[in-house]
């Protein structure tokens, strides 16, 4: 099946079919979350998991690097979120420039704040993903290698969140201050760590293994699990408040809470299975991620050119305005971009990175 250009057969290649559908639910919560307050208990609740969930999902695919160096490991990392971030930047640049009159000291203060890299200090501010991920990836590589054995990269990351929460000056995970969101790197280490315990389980060696999970679980377990999840949602968490009370072990809850949803997204990924359309939004997160402020200027303009303003006043209409934005950027953005991208990395000589997001 071919859509605009698009090859879906051609997704089976190294790829893992409910991991792209699971990064696909996680880039509608992400686009959700940035909608606002007025969406109601959906703004809390998709704060709660959404970026843990890319960090635990990128973590499944770590154990893959085992066989390079360390400097191979970050030249692939390099190329698969580096890269890709520059030339984003750059069409972020060109879309502000068209978008204001400002003067040119502002042009260079947004390029610094694109250097920098640093969240909620960007004038595209869901790109501060790409330099945290890339951070991640390489201090969890150093632990890896220095530390080897699977339970003391865990502990070693709960320590790590325990640093990032108790003595950072500012919450890591909502005012990072270092360059390149390092701060938010420790503190989302835990997940990628906990990604890369669960590899061998969910896409590797012991995958096979699934049956058994599904006997463990069954529609009992899966039942709860979404009881609790609506509890969540509906800001009512029984479990929390009961955990929460427990000196030290309350700290880690809200990695507990997290893991917990992320695994309810996971069950709705593999009920959706085989759906295409789905999974290649999933492989394309990180340009998704990169296109957001840019699509939404685009749309704004569209509807203020006939007459409209778009609002979002419920969790639907963040839903249905988040799907469009999605669509708009897979079909029409991103085709384009990568043309672009492929001549520029090809030109420089440098090598091709593909369609992985």
């Amino acid at each position: 099946m071919k859509i605009s250009g698009i090859k879906f057969e051609n997704m089976s290649k190294g790829r893992v079919a409910w991991v792209d559908i699971l990064k696909a639910l996680g880039i509608l919560s992400i686009f959700c979350g940035h909608m606002g307050k007025d969406t109601g208990h959906l703004y809390e609740f998709v704060f709660l998991y959404h970026v843990p969930l890319f960090f635990f999902a990128s973590g499944l695919f770590a154990g893959k690097m085992d066989g390079l160096s360390f400097w191979e490991v970050v030249k692939k990392k390099f190329n698969q979120i580096l890269l890709p971030y520059c030339f984003l930047v750059v069409v972020n640049m060109i879309v502000l420039i068209l978008l204001n009159e400002a003067d040119f000291i502002t042009y260079i203060k947004y390029v610094k704040q694109f250097i920098w890299g640093i969240r909620n200090q960007l004038p595209a501010a869901a790109m501060w993903f790409f330099s945290c991920l890339f951070c991640t990836a390489i201090i969890f590589d150093i632990l890896r290698r220095v530390l080897k054995r699977k339970s003391l990269l865990l502990l070693v990351s709960l320590f790590c969140y325990l640093i990032a929460i108790k003595l950072f000056p500012n919450r890591p995970d909502v005012t990072p201050s270092w360059f390149f969101n390092l701060d938010s790197a420790i503190y989302y280490l835990i997940y990628y760590t906990i990604g890369y315990a669960a590899g061998d389980l969910l896409v590797g060696k012991y995958s096979g293994c699934e049956f058994k999970l599904k006997r463990l679980f069954g529609v009992v377990g899966v039942s709860l699990l979404f009881f609790y999840i609506y509890t969540v949602y509906m800001e009512k968490d029984f479990l929390g408040d009961l955990i929460i009370s427990i000196p030290m072990v309350g700290l880690f809850y809200p990695i507990i809470r997290a893991v917990f949803i992320i695994f309810g997204n996971i069950v709705v990924a593999k009920v959706l299975g085989e759906c295409n359309t789905v999974r290649y939004i999933g492989s394309q997160t990180l340009w998704l991620c990169g296109n957001e402020s840019i699509a939404k200027h685009i749309m704004n303009a569209a509807a203020g050119i006939i007459g409209f303003t778009i609002e979002i006043k419920s969790a639907l209409s963040a839903i249905v305005y988040a799907s469009l934005l999605i669509m708009f950027i897979i079909y029409l953005l991103t085709p384009l971009e990568k043309k672009v991208f492929d001549y520029c990395v090809s030109y420089l000589g440098m090598r091709k990175v593909g369609d992985k997001g």
